[in-house]
């Protein structure tokens, strides 16, 4: 049984395909699946590719406006830091198990007692603390494709245009995700623009957001990982443009990272369903 959590990052700008590719990723046995009822059809070896691809058109849904309701999300506790910010930097791998333990965060514990690993996400390139050691994927979107994509993504999967305004679903209590409920209803950040200010929105919230400019050159994290000691391999968000290329670059993760053998057949089906669900070129 190991005595503190084993992790898996998957690094990422918001619109880039990150939460895809962790479900990818959660097709290893080695690795702990989001969903609890995945995990435990893999633990019995039966219907896991049905579940799997069920699980994976839930999560990705045909409408866009549904997106945040439903994408996968960490089931670990994330109250300690934050996925974006600088926030909890500083938080220790004990602490971050104390605080677990304290909150009766179940599922961290239960992927430990298994030996399993724990898959993060972030968006910030500064991997905190109690992460040091760990292996990450960081998605890299360089060229001016990658980037119009994420731009075009993320626009469709966070905002809703209705009768002449425009609706920022993470912080609309209609549309944002249930576990961030509590949070969006505490803050009350803005959530409703008139239609006229889409062209700011789009560069405020799109263009500019805040993580992206640390996606186009792969020397912008060598500094962090350096300190942190990271292993990161990063992969390009070109590749998920076509489903051999991706393939080949998942199937090479997988080795590298000795997740054990990757299931081409589910990984593909996987694709195809991911992908006809997102905004084309």
């Amino acid at each position: 049984m190991n005595t503190k959590p084993n992790f898996l990052i998957t690094r990422f700008t918001h619109g880039s395909g990150g939460k895809f590719l962790s479900t990818v990723l959660q097709t290893s046995i080695l690795i702990d699946h989001w969903s609890a009822i995945v995990q435990s059809q893999k633990e019995k070896s039966e219907l896991i590719e049905e579940v799997t691809l069920q699980y994976v058109m839930r999560s990705f849904p045909k409408e866009h406006a549904m997106h945040m309701q439903l994408e996968p999300m960490v089931p670990y506790c994330t109250d300690l830091y934050s996925t974006g910010y600088l926030r909890g930097q500083d938080v220790t791998i004990d602490q971050y198990l104390d605080y677990a333990k304290k909150v009766n965060d179940g599922r961290l514990q239960s992927c430990m007692d298994k030996n399993l690993i724990a898959n993060l996400i972030f968006h910030k390139p500064q991997i905190p603390n109690f992460c040091q050691d760990s292996s990450v994927i960081t998605i890299l979107n360089s060229t001016n494709e990658e980037k119009e994509w994420v731009y075009r993504t993320l626009w469709a999967k966070h905002f809703l245009e209705i009768n002449n305004t425009i609706h920022h679903l993470p912080s609309d209590p209609d549309y944002c995700s249930f576990s961030s409920l509590a949070t969006v209803l505490k803050f009350q950040n803005k959530y409703k623009f008139d239609s006229s200010e889409r062209d700011k929105i789009f560069n405020e919230f799109v263009v500019n957001d805040h993580t992206n400019e640390w996606y186009d050159n792969k020397d912008n994290f060598t500094e962090f990982d350096t300190t942190n000691k990271i292993n990161n391999q990063f992969i390009n968000l070109r590749d998920f443009f076509d489903k051999n290329t991706f393939l080949l670059a998942v199937s090479n993760l997988f080795d590298y990272f000795k997740l054990g053998s990757m299931n081409t057949k589910l990984v593909s089906s996987m694709y195809d369903i991911w992908w006809s669900r997102q905004v084309q070129l």
